[in-house]
Formats: structure tokens, C-alpha cells, sequence
């Protein structure tokens, strides 16, 4: 069966990205492979892609999505005897954030929260669970309205509890957005609303 490429970024987003909508400098050198293989039990540090900047359309511009300083990401990976895949992700990670508009700035913003990602033999379904610390945004349409109905504002970020999203993908490797997306578990608190994070940021 012919699934499509992808690009992971587990701890920038709750998905995973198709593979032209990774950044541009990402595409530059070859993607690491995704799925990963299996790492026989142990963690090993994530590839350097998986740290490169990108833009969202949201609060009204671009918002530019960068690591930080902070860059200590590791990963395990279990493949099962039925193709099924398992993904841990777990160490220290910050990002910072810049608004196009205003030029609004959030300074190592902590996302260390652990990621556990579970993806079917075929590719088409994927589960990530995260646990805050956790920075959340929608990829598309799709992921926009999962999120809306479960009550979250465009950009969040939130310190506790767990936020867990299934989406489905087409076979189509032209298609650009998950057949379905929804949201599974939400034990989320302490949310934040991003955009409001960057407004004060803005007039400090």
C-alpha cells in the first residue's frame, strides 16, 4: 500500500506533518526516516530536523516556531510483530516565538512535556498523547475544528495534564490533509491562549 511521506515534529505539534509541509530548510538535506526503526529499548537523540524553525498562520500573522536553547530531546521506538509502531519521546525542550506582524516575542517557552505516539502498520492512523508542558496549534481546517469542539483557542499552550488526538490519513499521497481528526482524551490544564501570551509580550 502506498502511504505518504511524513515529517515528525512530536513535541511542536500534535501531529505529524505531511512531508511539503515540513520548512523549507528542513527539505534541504535529506528527511530523517519516519517512522524511525526500532531502537531495541533505548533512547537515542532525536534527528537534527526535528529542531528546525517554522511558520503558522494564526493570531491574525505568521508565527515563527524555533527551538530553543534548550534541545534535549531523546526517542525510543518499539516496531510490534503486526507492523504496529510506538513512539516515546521524553527530555527538555524550549522553543521561542515571533509574531510577523509586531514582531511580538516569547523567550524559551518550556515544552518539555512527554510524548507518547502510536501509529498503525498501514501509516493511516496516528495517536499522539501529550502531556504538558505542551505547545498546540492546528496544521489545517481539520485539525482547527477538532480542536475548536473540545474548546481550545487556535494557539495554546498548557502546563498539566494530557491531551491525546487520533487522526487518520488518506492514502493519497497528493492529499495534504488527515481524513479525520479528533480529539480523545483531555485532562489539559492550566491553558493559555498563545496569541493573548504574545500580545502581552508585545507591550511589555
Amino acid at each position: 500500500m502506498k502511504t505518504q511521506t511524513k515529517v515528525c515534529l512530536p513535541l511542536l505539534t500534535t501531529l505529524c506533518l505531511l512531508a511539503g509541509s515540513a520548512s523549507a530548510a528542513a527539505q534541504e538535506e535529506e528527511p530523517a526516516p519516519w517512522p524511525p526503526a526500532d531502537t531495541d529499548g533505548e533512547y537515542l537523540p532525536v534527528p537534527k530536523d526535528y529542531y528546525e524553525p517554522f511558520s503558522v498562520k494564526a493570531c491574525g500573522s505568521t508565527v515563527t516556531v524555533a527551538s530553543g536553547d534548550v534541545r534535549e530531546v531523546h526517542y525510543k521506538s518499539r516496531v510490534k510483530d503486526d507492523g504496529r509502531i510506538k513512539l516515546k519521546y521524553r527530555g527538555d525542550a524550549t522553543v521561542d516565538l515571533t509574531r510577523a506582524s509586531d514582531g511580538a516575542f516569547i523567550d524559551e517557552l518550556d515544552i518539555s512535556g512527554p510524548v507518547t505516539q502510536r501509529v498503525s502498520a498501514d501509516g493511516l492512523s496516528i495517536e499522539d498523547s501529550l502531556k504538558g508542558a505542551s505547545l498546540i496549534f492546528p496544521l489545517g481546517d481539520r485539525d482547527a475544528k477538532a480542536l475548536a469542539a473540545a474548546g481550545f483557542p487556535e494557539f495554546f499552550f498548557y502546563e498539566r495534564g494530557t491531551l491525546t488526538i487520533e487522526a487518520q490519513l488518506s492514502e493519497d499521497p497528493a492529499a495534504v490533509e488527515p481524513l479525520s481528526v479528533r480529539v480523545t482524551t483531555n485532562t489539559t490544564t492550566l491553558v493559555r491562549d498563545v496569541c493573548e501570551m504574545l500580545d502581552e509580550a508585545g507591550r511589555s
